[in-house]
């Protein structure tokens, strides 16, 4: 056998039959039920919202307790457990608390036994001196039972006090005495009722720039036909509020009402990214709880459907929560005449790229399970749905080595007979491009890849059954020997299937000297198949390269590539640019500013790019859903939705910016760009100029307006 072989060790040949979980170092293959079962790190809090009990570090006395019901219990921060609570049996119950310093009180927290709906009479009293004492609550003819949201006290006046106490004179239930489940006190008044406002969809909220001073509720956009236009807004509360939930009205016009389902609100949950805690994931949970303290932004999706008659459509939607008056926003949405393609027709030319394994081993199937498929449908509609145009595949195992916690496999199995000859498996390549097809991506399809980034290659022996492993660089004989006979029998196969005409044989970051190896390779086995490259090196390295389509990262296109893009468009040939680890700035990174994402696309319309390619749509790390970081690469840049599968903002941003470029695309084939399009757009030239997180809000804010203003002509 010319080629030099090894048989691979157990571990790897395990793990290539799971097809699902990393491989390469057994510390990184965890079970695959090890995943965090809380869905956010912690609550977003605010500091804006957040005060301190003042009684925190109190000494604290009783009139007695029973059992292991200490009084410490009723200081120990935990309210929402009754069962954790002082206990007295004999009333009336004093409880009393002595603080460190004289303190200002201006507002108390009292949560009394609630399981049972017991009703409590009593009355809280404070001092300065220990001596004289001030009536602060009187409930002593309480009729209302006590329960989990507890009684709030907001005094008339601030109240200074060193002493405090509470006296439980009677009880629904007299011969089990008083409980206190937990008792707090502030210096200033928490926040009682639900607090909201709307935001920027441009620019995320977060603890330090909750809108609090804000009265705006209402939300206006504009929006052409067959566009998806989005809204931020935001809901807080000092003390906790449980079942958190949002209704939407229709949006009515004199032309009528937008169907329902048209219109939908997410919550905004939050994700660890590099040690920072960011609101990104888009969750269609019914309700959700606040905690005291706590906000929880709010984001708006509305797709307007293309025979939407045009006019000004109008709505509400309101957020309540229990026990506490609901915060209503007025929507106001303008649907212009101007229609925008559905997103198959759209030539702004997306590349993102699957990962089959990762969904997989996320959600615990086997893969190509029939549940795989399954789980599969949703997430690559929702990428039809922003314009994909290429099918992902894979043509040998590992085409990056290792770099993902998931290792990419090979969708085509090679086996080596016993006379030297090759048989090839396509079941699953050929399954998984129909499966994308019925998904709505049917434009293109790149195989990787003949240029492996670690230069070793795989198949199994059909003599000893064993997966056997070779290096060889490419231009040697034992490459060509491994790659001519698959490339011969892959252009007849894919002819036979009526796919050969949008095949590409697809390679990533790889040097000029085996990418011309390659190429050569592909024209003598199979010369009516297409190459694709994305190069992050200078464009002119691989000038005198054949190269059907190219793709440069963004911090390496250069003039003579851009001057380039309209001859290569002419000779039918794509040019991209993409984002990855870098450039740091623009990019789609968990903690990328989130009008980064917009930015993109119109980066592309300004510089005459075909589109946009990201190598990673669903590459998750161990559990997305809690911590994005993924190693040393910034949090987010292997995956732009989440499981579920859920939207995230930089999602709903980046498609937002290929609606955007696809607008101008239409402007431009109605007429020139008017003078304000192109000072806009001037803007996206050069990304070395992009400015802080403010700089782009207002170049992308710029553009929109232009856009929406020179397509009000359009009809």
């Amino acid at each position: 056998m010319p080629l030099h072989s090894k048989v691979l060790c157990g571990l790897f040949s395990a793990a290539l039959a799971v097809s699902a979980a990393p491989i390469s170092h057994a510390e990184e293959n965890p079970p695959l039920d090890l995943r965090y079962s809380r869905f956010e790190p912690r609550p977003p809090y605010s500091s804006k919202l957040k005060s301190e009990s003042v009684l925190r570090d109190a000494k604290i006395t009783a009139s007695g307790f029973w059992d292991r019901m200490r009084p410490e219990l009723a200081l120990d921060g935990k309210r929402d457990n009754p069962e954790e609570h002082w206990a007295c049996e004999q009333l009336p119950a004093t409880l009393t608390l002595e603080l460190s310093a004289v303190r200002e009180v201006a507002q108390l927290n009292l949560w009394l036994y609630w399981p049972g709906q017991r009703i409590y009479k009593y009355f809280v009293e404070g001092s300065e001196d220990g001596k004289t004492w001030r009536t602060l609550a009187d409930r002593r003819n309480n009729t209302v039972p006590a329960s989990s949201a507890g009684f709030s006290f907001v005094l008339p006046q601030p109240a200074r006090i060193k002493w405090l106490r509470t006296t439980i004179t009677d009880s629904s239930q007299r011969q089990a005495g008083g409980h206190i489940v937990e008792i707090e006190a502030y210096e200033k008044p928490l926040i009682q009722e639900l607090g909201g406002a709307t935001g920027t969809i441009h620019r995320r909220i977060d603890g330090d720039n909750l809108p609090l001073d804000s009265k705006t509720r209402s939300w206006q956009a504009t929006a052409w036909r067959g566009e998806r236009v989005h809204g931020s807004f935001a809901v807080w509360s000092g003390i906790r509020r449980d079942q958190l939930r949002t209704q939407l009205s229709p949006l009515t016009g004199p032309a009528g009402t937008l169907p329902a389902g048209a219109a939908k609100v997410r919550f905004v949950r939050h994700v660890m990214a590099d040690k920072q805690y960011v609101g990104d994931v888009l969750d269609e949970a019914a309700s959700v709880d606040m905690e005291a303290g706590s906000y929880r932004p709010l984001w708006l999706s509305v797709s307007v459907p293309p025979n939407a008659a045009p006019g000004r459509y109008r709505g509400t939607l309101t957020v309540r929560a229990a026990n506490t008056p609901p915060v209503t926003f007025d929507l106001n949405l303008e649907v212009l005449p101007a229609k925008l393609p559905p997103p198959a027709q759209w030539k702004f030319h997306l590349d993102l790229w699957q990962h089959p394994w990762a969904i997989a081993r996320y959600h615990g199937v086997q893969p190509w399970s029939e549940a795989h498929w399954s789980l599969m449908r949703p997430i690559l509609t929702e990428l039809a749905n922003a314009g994909q145009k290429i099918v992902t595949t894979t043509v040998t195992h590992l085409p990056w080595n290792h770099q993902n916690f998931d290792a990419y496999h090979s969708m085509v199995t090679r086996t080596r007979q016993p006379d030297g000859s090759w048989k090839f498996d396509y079941s699953i390549f050929d399954r998984y491009i129909e499966f994308a097809q019925s998904c709505g991506i049917r434009q293109q399809i790149n195989c990787y890849t003949l240029i492996p980034w670690h230069n070793t290659y795989y198949y199994t022996d059909a003599r000893s059954g064993d997966f056997v492993s070779f290096t060889a660089q490419p231009g040697s004989k034992e490459y060509e020997e491994f790659w001519g006979p698959f490339l011969k029998n892959f252009q007849a196969h894919l002819k036979a299937k009526g796919w050969l005409s949008k095949t590409m044989m697809a390679m990533d970051e790889r040097p000029p000297v085996p990418m011309r190896a390659a190429i050569a390779l592909v024209k003598k086995y199979a010369p009516q198949l297409r190459v694709s490259l994305a190069a992050n090196e200078a464009p002119s390295h691989f000038s005198d390269l054949e190269l059907d389509e190219f793709s440069i990262i963004l911090n390496q296109a250069d003039p003579d590539l851009l001057r380039d893009i309209a001859q290569r468009r002419k000779e039918n040939k794509i040019t991209t640019f993409y984002v990855c680890v870098g450039p740091p700035r623009p990019n789609t990174f968990v903690t990328s500013p989130a009008a980064e994402s917009v930015w993109l696309g119109y980066y592309a319309a300004s510089n005459g790019f075909d589109g946009f390619l990201r190598w990673a749509y669903t590459n998750w790390p161990r559990d997305p859903l809690y911590d994005t970081s993924f190693g040393s690469w910034p949090a987010g840049d292997t995956h732009l939705i989440y499981p579920g599968p859920r939207s995230s903002i930089r999602w709903e941003l980046l498609r937002d910016g290929i609606e955007e470029s696809e607008k101008l695309r239409v402007l431009r084939q109605q007429a020139p760009l008017s003078p304000t399009v192109i000072t806009a757009l001037e803007q996206f030239k050069n990304p070395q100029k992009l400015g802080d997180e403010n700089s782009i809000i207002a170049q992308v804010e710029a553009a929109r307006h232009a856009v929406q203003e020179a397509s009000r002509t359009l009809r």
